[in-house]
């Protein structure tokens, strides 16, 4: 059992090829700020990688303000998503 007051995360994924092409990517996104716990939506990206390449420093991964630039529709997507989890389980 874990506490409600600790602060727990909820991870959402759904297992997808993220290399299979230019419109294909992976990453990782926070409702919240990793390190401080501010209210600020955080995340990085790959366009045509796999979540190993985020996360083994083989590429450069791109912070979500370039997703907004990038893909302006899958950036609205995801901070719909980040804001319905934080209203759920804030």
């Amino acid at each position: 059992y874990i506490p409600d007051d600790l602060g727990t995360a909820v991870n959402v994924q759904a297992m997808v090829f993220g290399n299979m092409g230019d419109d294909c990517g992976t990453g990782v996104g926070f409702t919240r700020d990793p390190s401080t716990g501010e209210n600020i939506r955080y995340g990085e990206y790959l366009m045509n990688a796999q979540g190993e390449d985020v996360v083994a420093g083989i590429r450069t991964p791109q912070k979500l303000t370039q997703l907004q630039k990038a893909l302006p529709a899958i950036h609205k997507e995801l901070m719909d998503i980040f804001e319905l989890l934080e209203n759920h389980y804030h």
